[in-house]
Parts: C-alpha cells; sequence; structure tokens
C-alpha cells in the first residue's frame, strides 16, 4: 500500500509539473511571437520545396542518395549514402564507413551541412540513417530498450555487411565510426556500453549518458543530505551548510527547469501533441530557430529544419528510389507531424534506460565481432573509444551533470572535448560543425595523431583524455 502511494504521489507530481510547464512553454512561445503566427504563402512554399530537397526519393542531396534496408524481421530503415550498398565498388572499396544518428526532433537531415561535406564523401563511406519512427523509417508499438536497440544494433551489423566492413570469413575489414547527436547519442552510448564491437570510434555529442547522470545526481543529493544534517542538528549554526546545500542543488534545480518538456512528454497523449504541433508548431519553431545558435536562420535555413523533423510529406510518399522502393506503410502522410509521437515515444517508453533483452541473432553477431572476448567495463560505462563533444552554451543539459565524473566513464582511448562557442545543437551550429568535420577526418585517417592536435585549427578545449 505504501509503494502504490508513493508511485502514485510521483506520479501526480511529474503531471503537475508537466501541465504547469505546458502552459509556459504556451507563454513563452507566444511572448516570443510564434504561437499566433500563422505562416505565411511563403513560408508554405519554403516548405515544400524543403520536403521536395529532403524527402524526394528520386532525387539526391548534395552527393547523398536515398537507401532503404530492410532487416530479417522485415522492419524497414531509411537512410542516405554517397555510396550503393551492397554494390560491387562498396564491398570491395577500402573507404570507412561513416553512419550519423540523428537526436530529436530532427532525423537524417541534421547532419546535411557534415554529410556533405566533398571531402568526406571522397574520403569515406557516409550514411545518415532515420532512426525508428523518424523521418522515413518504420515505427515500433513500444520506444523502449529492446524495440531501439536492437533494431539499431540489427541495422549497424547490416550496414557492415552491405559496405564491405564484414564478409562471411572476415570482420573488421576496414574502420566504422559512429557519429551521433542528442537521442543519437543516447542511443550510440547504450551500444557502445553494452555492444561496443559495432564501432572502431564513436563521436558523441550533446548527448546525456544516463548511468553517469544517474551516479552526479545521487553525488549531489547525498552532499546536500549531509549539509542539512549538519544544519538540523546545529540551528544556531544553520546558514551556512542550508547555503551549501542549495548551492549544492543547483545544477539539479537548472536541470529539472530545463527539463520542462520531458514532463510534458508524459502527459496524455492529446496534450503531448498539442505542445509538439499547437500553436502553428510554435515550439518545433523555437527549437529550429534556436538550433542555429548566435545565427539567424534564412527562411530555406528554418524550412530544411522544419521538414526535417516532419518527415516526408503526401508528395514525397508518391516518389521511389532508383531500384524501386518506397516509404514503409507504417510512416503515415495525413498531416504535417503525423508521426510526431513517435517522436515522443523515445521520452514517454524509456528508451534511454530500459532493459535491452538481445535477440540470439544479435548475440551472434555481436560475438563473431569481437570473437568472443567482450571489452570489459563497469555497468553503464563506454567499452568503446570514444570522443565526446560538448557545446558549451547548451541550455538543454547542465554541464556539472552530464560531464563531472566522465573520466570515469569512458574507456582507454577517449577523449572529452568542449565547444566554447556551441550549444546543444552541434551538427548544424558553425563552430561545432567545423570540429566534428575535423574530427571525423581525424577518425577516418587512423586516428594518427593527438585529437588536440589535429583540432588545433578550432577553438576547443580537451578536459579529459584517456
Amino acid at each position: 500500500m505504501a509503494s502504490f502511494l508513493i508511485k502514485g504521489t510521483v506520479w501526480m507530481v511529474a503531471y503537475t509539473y508537466g501541465f504547469i510547464s505546458l502552459v509556459l512553454y504556451g507563454l513563452l512561445t507566444a511572448r516570443l511571437g510564434l504561437f499566433f503566427k500563422k505562416p505565411t504563402e511563403k513560408d508554405h512554399l519554403e516548405l515544400q520545396l524543403a520536403h521536395d530537397r529532403l524527402w524526394n526519393l528520386s532525387k539526391d542531396y548534395a552527393g547523398l542518395s536515398h537507401y532503404f534496408l530492410t532487416l530479417p524481421t522485415g522492419f524497414k530503415f531509411h537512410f542516405l549514402s554517397n555510396d550503393v550498398p551492397n554494390s560491387k565498388e562498396a564491398l570491395a572499396s577500402s573507404k570507412p564507413l561513416v553512419i550519423f544518428i540523428h537526436g530529436f526532433p530532427d532525423s537524417w537531415a541534421v547532419w546535411r551541412h557534415i554529410a556533405s561535406n566533398p571531402d568526406l564523401q571522397n574520403s569515406a563511406t557516409l550514411v545518415a540513417i532515420d532512426m525508428p519512427g523518424y523521418g522515413g523509417t518504420q515505427g515500433v508499438k513500444k520506444y523502449n530498450g529492446t524495440n531501439v536497440l536492437e533494431n539499431m544494433a540489427q541495422l549497424i551489423i547490416n550496414l557492415r555487411i552491405q559496405y564491405g566492413v564484414d564478409s562471411a570469413t572476415e570482420t573488421s575489414k576496414k574502420r566504422t565510426i559512429i557519429v551521433a547527436h542528442d537521442w543519437g547519442c543516447v542511443v550510440a552510448m547504450r551500444l557502445a556500453a553494452e555492444a561496443p564491437s559495432l564501432a572502431d570510434r564513436f563521436l558523441l555529442s550533446n548527448g546525456p549518458l544516463m548511468s553517469l547522470i544517474s551516479s552526479n545526481i545521487r553525488r549531489m543529493l547525498s552532499a546536500a543530505r549531509k549539509m542539512l544534517n549538519d544544519a538540523w542538528n546545529s540551528p544556531l549554526n544553520s546558514r551556512v551548510p542550508l547555503r551549501q546545500a542549495w548551492q549544492t542543488l543547483a545544477p539539479l534545480r537548472y536541470q529539472l527547469k530545463m527539463s520542462g518538456y520531458i514532463f510534458v512528454m508524459q502527459l496524455p497523449v492529446p496534450f503531448s501533441r498539442f505542445f509538439l504541433t499547437g500553436g502553428n508548431q510554435a515550439f518545433m519553431k523555437m527549437i529550429h530557430i534556436g538550433s542555429h545558435g548566435s545565427a539567424k536562420p534564412t527562411p530555406e535555413d528554418l524550412a530544411n529544419s522544419m521538414a526535417s523533423s516532419m518527415g516526408p510529406s503526401l508528395e514525397e510518399s508518391k516518389t521511389q528510389t532508383a531500384d524501386g522502393e518506397t516509404y514503409p506503410n507504417t510512416v503515415r502522410f495525413d498531416s504535417k507531424f503525423a508521426n510526431v509521437m513517435n517522436l515522443a515515444g523515445y521520452y514517454r517508453d524509456g528508451a534511454s534506460v530500459s532493459y535491452w533483452k538481445k535477440s540470439r541473432e544479435t548475440v551472434i553477431a555481436l560475438d563473431k565481432l569481437t570473437n568472443g572476448k567482450e571489452p570489459q567495463g563497469a555497468n553503464g560505462a563506454l567499452k568503446a573509444p570514444s570522443t565526446i563533444f560538448w557545446g558549451k552554451k547548451d541550455i538543454a543539459l547542465h554541464t556539472a551533470i552530464c560531464l563531472d565524473g566522465m573520466s570515469d566513464f569512458i574507456p582507454k582511448n577517449s577523449q572529452v572535448v568542449l565547444l566554447p562557442k556551441s550549444g546543444h545543437f552541434t551538427p548544424i551550429e558553425l563552430e561545432s560543425r567545423v570540429a566534428l568535420t575535423m574530427a571525423i577526418q581525424w577518425a577516418i585517417a587512423g586516428e594518427q595523431g593527438d585529437i588536440g592536435a589535429a583540432l588545433s585549427k578550432s577553438s576547443v578545449e580537451v578536459i579529459a583524455q584517456k
């Protein structure tokens, strides 16, 4: 009975904070002039052009073509690449494989600036995917750890085969690099911790490592509790420990304030859907305007970002790739944000923390990649060489909660790199785009020399290195 009351109280508090946050975000977007601003004819045209640029299966985007990969389970992924999967050229090529994984609320297109780089395309096979439920990829019923990670792991295993990294007789014939941001970073961190053999290097940007966050929160709460006990035991001298406790909890207070949208995502579907799409898509527009950092997005920039979140429209659903593939029939096209609750599902269904029950096929494939010798390390820690990039101006995630103690959670040959001029959306902002591109080039070239030297032409700071 006590457990039931505790859970009920927690849900009541979470729902209350979610409703309060919903109102506050509405007021914020209204103050910014977004909530009541209806799109003009020019806005509609820009969005239509952006949809055609990003989602027309018959057209290339800056050297990248549309492809689909259907897993043995029947699950269908959409991705773009500069090389044809399973072709003789791809199988025989010695070029490394670079896989880009996007975050919320984007799609493959958040990488459009980096993946269209001619130097990268000449030196590597680039693959920019849509995660399950995003863009042109099939959705799942629940976005829990098993459904998301199982499909993502199987996708990477099959991409490695179709681009000649592995074959029936050999594995890891060339390098594989995974580049991830935000929710893609969360998923990639889980892969680096639970299936590290999938890639030789993980380049991870502005996404939380949940095991580290949990550790930091427990540490802060424990320290604050001791200070409060000191205040309780010595009321006459309580001022100092009370102030210290308040200061110790400052990162948690900030994170709770900036994470209000996560609580809104837990509300009943009509409220979550209205939050994400109501008021002329005000919340999404606010995100995408802010994603460009200090730079003001052009109408084309904003249209590309919005179309990236919306996915293919009804017009693009009629197109097909050169080999006759079309979007999965589970992708809906009946409204601008028809599939938006798939995006919310990652928050609602616990994809970041829920258990990943690996299938027999995945276990066998991963075991083959490691020759039966799985890398060792603490639960929740990254076990594959990783480079973590962090935009210091990120307002969604507090640096102290997400980075303090990271050196204990990364393996040998790993680094943490700070980007002083960048915010959360590192694939979009100029400084971070340059740094990420340099890092990818460094990884492609076999990681020759120190990464700090490789990034010397950009304004970064390497704060942790093993």
